[in-house]
């Protein structure tokens, strides 16, 4: 058997001794499965069945498998309109599910779910919103006087239109923050003066970073970035102010009405009683303009906005302040049990003693269902990008280990391919199967998750770049897998690796906002491969004609590739970043 040399792209004395490692191991291999078969008196080979070969170059050869002439079809079916969006716990899911396992089945791979079948079944508890009451209260010294008492329903709107959470009831005094942000380089402290704990922050919807070419703001502190500095100091909630049209208030208001008497926060049933269950208790409201002027003493709406024009010219000189009124809203809700399921199939390794090891590839296929209509009247969500590129994607190389495995060559231990539900919900079938694994997570070796690897970017628009990935994950829990995926890279796809999200600082917190990170918080090294945010991401036009399928494969291969060498190598990549282990402390 030829030894073959370590391709000459490799270029890091790390890659190089890597890939050696791995030639000379399937040469051991190799030789020893015809020796075996040389030897002894026992039945030719013609009699018996030969062991599969476990050679890394020959499994590489097969990510020719992943294409966009498999890609398209199958993702065109799974992002039609027929599946109405895939929301968790409608008949669209169930058809979604039953979609997948139907191909995981064509494919000969083993269902390892509940009774012999590829689901993971897991029950959700449903909230339902009824109403929601907002009771404003004018304080004076030691009393207070109801001023203004609103309902918000299905029927009416109210002074307040709730954006997301407060499945609480709340009350607390409202403090005026400005923007709300603060960042002391630039010398913005608007949540400095008075402690938020236990408060309403009422704050301008949208910050300025950028007037007239002076940056007021560091642009990376983005409402996400907001809403975690002012909750993190123990706010009850947060009041934004519409700075376009007062119009704005009620075009919003009028939206949210849609969501009463509908499904709302969904959480798992097995960890109901736990507090964290609870997720986002507090209030994130929209306030009327009108009301927020006479919060602020103001008559009207045009001194509300020059209120904040001024804020602008003066950003660096104010802190916020205590109003003189107490805001309590009350929610009125019931709740109902939902069915859910996760998808598993799975392909054994080869290798006696390491075929108990697994490799996890996930990926979600929920989205969002049907919903509000956009400019054409579209009101169906696909998902095509968001998160069927990654579950066709799955599915296809789940194709190549398949089309491998019939040519007589296997990877040493196994893979387990999941396919998750409720994603979209809050990472719930993610958490089911990491506290109910069907394969203990000591014999978890990696994850390798994808979510939107269909399009691309502002950011790679602009630089005429399509072959690309962020990577998240890897070095920032194991260094020993951030290798592998550039060994791997060199010898597949060739995309650019991009690392600009792998930051435990990054506001954007996309190490923690997709299924790997269920994996990691149970020190499971893990890897995300995602293209980031586009312009259709959650909306009607997230749709199949929009997606690059020729730049999907290219991160597929490299998937498939990596999935190849972690199955292969000798030692499994390790866990080397305290820093994360520290992080993920609180979530076990």
């Amino acid at each position: 058997m030829k030894l073959l040399a370590p391709p000459k792209q490799i270029r890091t004395k790390k890659e190089r001794a890597l890939l050696m490692k791995m030639h000379l191991q399937a040469v051991f291999i190799g030789l020893l499965i015809f020796t075996v078969s040389c030897a002894g008196s026992g039945p030719s080979s013609q009699d018996q069945p030969s062991e599969p070969v476990t050679d890394t170059e020959r499994l590489l050869n097969f990510q020719q498998e992943i294409s966009a002439d498999y890609l398209k079809p199958h993702l065109t079916a799974f992002a039609h309109d027929t599946m109405k969006g895939r929301e968790t716990g409608t008949p669209a899911e169930k058809k979604a599910a039953y979609f997948l396992a139907k191909e995981y089945e064509k494919l000969g791979l083993t269902p390892v779910g509940d009774n012999g079948s590829y689901f993971q079944n897991f029950e959700l508890n449903a909230s339902k919103s009824d109403s929601l009451v907002f009771e404003l209260y004018k304080k004076d010294n030691s009393s207070k006087e109801l001023i203004d008492r609103s309902v918000a329903n299905s029927n009416q709107t109210a002074n307040f239109s709730r954006l997301f959470g407060g499945t609480d009831t709340l009350r607390g005094q409202i403090v005026f923050a400005g923007f709300g942000i603060n960042d002391q380089e630039r010398g913005v402290t608007h949540l400095d003066g008075v402690d938020p704990k236990g408060k309403w922050v009422m704050v301008f919807q949208n910050a300025p970073k950028v007037v007239d070419g002076d940056t007021l703001i560091n642009p990376k502190i983005d409402a996400r970035a907001r809403f975690q500095m002012i909750m993190q100091q123990g706010a009850s909630g947060i009041l934004t102010i519409p700075v376009k049209e007062p119009q704005e208030f009620n075009v919003i208001a009028q939206k949210m009405q849609g969501s009463f008497g509908e499904t709302g926060r969904m959480s798992l049933a097995y960890r109901e009683s736990e507090s964290s269950l609870s997720g986002f208790s507090g209030g994130y409201n929209i306030v009327k303009p009108e009301l927020a002027a006479q919060l602020l003493g103001l008559n009207s709406v045009e001194e509300l906005t020059e209120h904040r024009k001024n804020l602008i010219d003066n950003i660096t000189d104010f802190q916020a302040k205590e109003l003189s009124y107490e805001l309590t809203q009350i929610p009125y809700s019931s709740t109902e049990t939902i069915n859910s399921r996760n998808v598993l199939a799975f392909h054994e390794g080869a290798d006696p003693e390491l075929k108990d090891e697994v490799v996890v590839l996930t990926s979600h296929y929920d989205h969002v269902g049907i919903g509000e209509p956009d400019s054409t009247g579209d009101h169906i969500y696909n998902g095509a990008d968001d998160d069927g590129s990654g579950t066709i994607g799955l599915l296809n190389i789940a194709k190549a280990f398949a089309e491998a495995e019939k040519n007589g060559i296997k990877p040493k231990r196994s893979i387990l391919f999941l396919n998750v539900s409720a994603e979209e919900k809050g990472l719930l079938g993610s958490r089911y199967y990491s506290d109910h694994p069907v394969f203990p997570m000591e014999k978890t070796v990696a994850n390798l998750n994808t979510d939107m690897i269909g399009r691309i970017d502002s950011t790679h628009k602009s630089e005429g770049i399509e072959k690309y990935a962020y990577i998240i994950g890897a070095e920032l829990i194991s260094s020993d897998l951030d290798s592998l995926i550039s060994v791997a890279n060199k010898q597949s796809g060739q995309i650019k690796l991009n690392k600009r999200y792998n930051d435990l600082n990054d506001p954007q917190q996309f190490y923690r906002r997709s299924d790997h990170w269920h994996f990691g918080r149970k020190k499971v090294p893990f890897a995300f491969f995602f293209s980031g945010i586009h312009e259709d991401y959650h909306r009607p036009s997230d749709e199949v004609h929009k997606i690059r399928f020729e730049k999907m494969a290219s991160i597929l291969q490299t998937m498939y590739a990596t999935t190849v060498m972690i199955a292969n190598t000798d030692n499994p990549p390790a866990v080397d970043n305290q820093q994360f282990i520290e992080i993920t402390k609180s979530d076990n």
